[in-house]
C-alpha cells in the first residue's frame, strides 16, 4: 500500500482485512478500498458496493469497477516499484456481469511483466463466483510517487 498508517478491521464484512485511510483524494472520493494480503505478491483489494456507487439504473457504475482495477494494478505493482511511482498508461476491460448494492468486490490479480519502464498486469473484478469485470492494463514507471493516490 502506501506509508500511511494503516487500520486492521475487526469486525464486520472486512473483518481480518486492513482499511488506508485516504483522506480527500480520489480513492477518498469512490471507497472506503480494503486489502487482504498473506503474501505481497497476492493481494485483494475490495470495496463494498453502497447506494453512492449505483448508476441510474440501480447497478454498481462502470466508472466506479474501472476505478477499482486501476487501484489495484498500481496495488500489486507495489513490490515492483521501489522508491518510485507509475501512472496508468493503458487500461483495457472487459464487463461481463453486474454488480448490485450490498456486494463485496473484490479485485485479484497479477503482475505479468515489470520492466526498465513499464510494468503490465491484468485482473478480475468478483463477487463470490461471479467474474464482474475482467482488465489489462499498462503502467509507466516514474522517478517518483505521486501524492495522493497508490
Amino acid at each position: 500500500m502506501s506509508e500511511r498508517e494503516l487500520i486492521k478491521v475487526t469486525e464486520g464484512d472486512f473483518a481480518g482485512w486492513v482499511l488506508s485511510p485516504e483522506g480527500e483524494n480520489f480513492n477518498g472520493l469512490v471507497g472506503p478500498y480494503y486489502y487482504q494480503s498473506d503474501d505481497p505478491a497476492n493481494v485483494k483489494v475490495a470495496f463494498k458496493a453502497e447506494k453512492r456507487h449505483l448508476n441510474g439504473g440501480g447497478t454498481v457504475h462502470g466508472g466506479c469497477l474501472l476505478t477499482l482495477a486501476d487501484t489495484s494494478l498500481f496495488i500489486f505493482a507495489l513490490p515492483h516499484l521501489g522508491d518510485g511511482g507509475a501512472v496508468t498508461l493503458q487500461l483495457d476491460s472487459q464487463f461481463q456481469s453486474p454488480g448490485r448494492e450490498g456486494d463485496i468486490i473484490v479485485a485479484t490479480g497479477e503482475i505479468t511483466r515489470a520492466g526498465k519502464s513499464v510494468i503490465f498486469g491484468r485482473g478480475q473484478l468478483t463477487c463470490g463466483d461471479r467474474i464482474l469485470l475482467s482488465y489489462s492494463g499498462i503502467m509507466a514507471r516514474i522517478a517518483s510517487k505521486p501524492s495522493g493516490d497508490a
